[in-house]
């Protein structure tokens, strides 16, 4: 299935923003567990770095990054 680029744009939209959840929750876990905060920052963005390629190599596994056109009709 090929996605018209907008709808790649979105899909990259979606992820940037889990990725951005997932770095706060970690990095809010990290400095509740004792961390101090630039330790904490530095966790956040592991788990940033780590979430967003899973998520970009997901998508582009699938076939839903990395070709865009119309879809043929």
């Amino acid at each position: 299935m090929r996605l018209t680029f907008p709808v790649q744009v979105l899909l990259a939209l979606l992820s940037f923003v889990s990725s951005l959840l997932v770095a706060v929750v970690a990095g809010v876990l990290s400095h509740g567990a004792g961390a101090p905060a630039a330790g904490a920052v530095l966790y956040g963005g592991g788990a940033f770095m780590g979430w967003m390629t899973l998520c970009i190599a997901v998508l582009t596994a699938l076939g839903l990054l990395g070709q865009h056109g119309r879809p043929r009709e």
